[in-house]
């Protein structure tokens, strides 16, 4: 039964890891097998809150959904031991139905394959079966495979090569197994459900390799054609999480009192607490829905969360950058849009100088074109920009400068209804 991943955006934000968790509980129940949600990678702090205050196992932390070696391994292929005899080792090759067999060293390495075509001529000259595997003469493969390699920086090599059979190592140099040629032409093991995004340059690294068959996302559409038809849940709303929660309306079925606190902590955490332009009616009054299921406040989930210190504060500059981070490609451009929240700004402009170097070392390493900071006060509704990079987009965004050259946004929340237009306008 093939596995399912359910998804947010790599550097994830509080919606994003909500919407993946809630979302897996709700196909389990409506029949999905093998269903995990994943964080894409560091979990938030805020979204630890809430795993650890409804006493909740955090959903899996996962750097990529690159298919492996260890994916296409057949872990039942018999294995010789070279001090096996011939004689038993040929019967072994023959009941396996394999033109081919792996051996192992004493020592529990690859020393080669054992092959009947390789074995004539030895034989003709020999006429002793009785002999051990190790004084044989052996295929020695051109391409002997590590579990942890990805397949698609393989797969043209392996091909290409004449053998049908692969041997399979672990990091150590331990034979673990074979891949067969075929098994690179087969379909990936797992699939993906997106939530809280639709790009594949947003998504988990090797997303590109991996059938898409659901996606649920209040942003904009600029998803990839798909081979077949998927399910698509989209609408204007402040938060993925609102959709996840009317999809458990729509199947007739209730969260739990811990996912519907799941639920809404996406919810406030997105619409910073209804105070956001995204903000939309179907936001509060599934969120009120979910108060009665949960038993506890809006308030109370956002006052928990905003406990949580902020990325200035628990974190390194490249990582608080990093944090909830979003690429883009637009009008020939790649850049990036970042958002943290920190209710004292005065904290923002003393690490100013290291954010602006991180911010200067993710654009050499990333190739970006220029990269934008947006620090959001969600207590006084305001939000301060740090820009590196194109002057000539700087210029164009309509917000004041301040003294020490961040840009002053009094009133702007959103970075996707807000900020992403302006700056899409400047480059037009």
């Amino acid at each position: 039964m093939m596995k399912t991943y359910i998804c947010g955006h790599r550097n994830p934000d509080t919606d994003s890891v909500m919407s993946a968790y809630a979302l897996a509980d709700l196909r389990r129940r409506t029949g999905m097998a093998d269903v995990e949600p994943i964080c894409a990678g560091r979990m938030p702090g805020k979204a630890k809150w809430v795993f650890d205050h409804f006493g909740l196992v955090p959903a899996r932390v996962k750097r990529d959904v690159y298919v492996r070696v260890r994916h296409l391994m057949d872990r039942s292929v018999p294995l010789i031991d070279h001090d096996m005899t011939l004689v038993d080792a040929l019967r072994r090759l023959e009941a396996s139905g394999e033109s081919s067999l792996p051996v192992r060293g004493g020592d529990g390495r690859f020393v080669g394959m054992l092959s009947p075509a390789k074995l004539l001529n030895f034989f003709l000259e020999k006429g002793d079966l009785t002999i051990p595997v190790a004084r044989a003469p052996l295929h020695h493969c051109t391409q002997v495979l590590v579990e942890s390699d990805i397949v698609h920086d393989i797969r043209a090599a392996a091909v290409r090569n004449p053998h049908n059979h692969f041997p399979v190592v672990d990091e150590n140099g331990m034979l673990l197994g074979t891949v067969l040629k075929r098994a690179f032409a087969e379909e990936p093991p797992f699939r993906m459900i997106l939530v809280d995004h639709n790009e594949t340059a947003q998504g988990i690294p090797g997303l590109e390799e991996v059938p898409v068959v659901e996606v649920v996302d209040h942003h904009r559409i600029a998803f990839a054609a798909t081979k077949e038809p998927i399910r698509y849940t989209a609408d204007v709303v402040g938060s993925t999480c609102t959709l996840v929660a009317r999809m458990y309306r729509a199947a007739g079925e209730r969260p739990t009192r811990e996912i519907a606190g799941v639920l809404m902590a996406g919810i406030v955490s997105d619409t910073i607490m209804f105070q956001s332009p995204t903000t939309t009616d179907a936001d509060r009054s599934l969120c009120a829905w979910l108060e009665k299921l949960c038993g506890e406040t809006a308030d109370s989930i956002m006052a928990g969360m905003s406990s949580v210190s902020s990325p200035l504060q628990s974190m390194t500059p490249d990582q608080a950058i990093a944090s909830d981070a979003k690429l883009y490609r637009e009008g020939g451009r790649k850049f990036v849009l970042a958002q943290i929240e920190e209710t004292n700004l005065a904290y923002f402009h003393s690490h100013m100088a290291g954010l602006a170097e991180a911010m200067d070392r993710a654009m050499e390493s990333q190739g970006l074109d220029f990269m934008a900071l947006m620090v959001t006060d969600p207590v006084r509704g305001n939000s301060e920009l740090l820009f590196r990079g194109l002057d000539a987009v700087r210029r164009a965004l309509p917000y004041r400068r301040g003294e020490d050259g961040v840009l002053m946004m009094p009133g702007v929340l959103s970075r996707k209804k807000q900020l992403l237009p302006e700056v899409l306008a400047a480059l037009a």
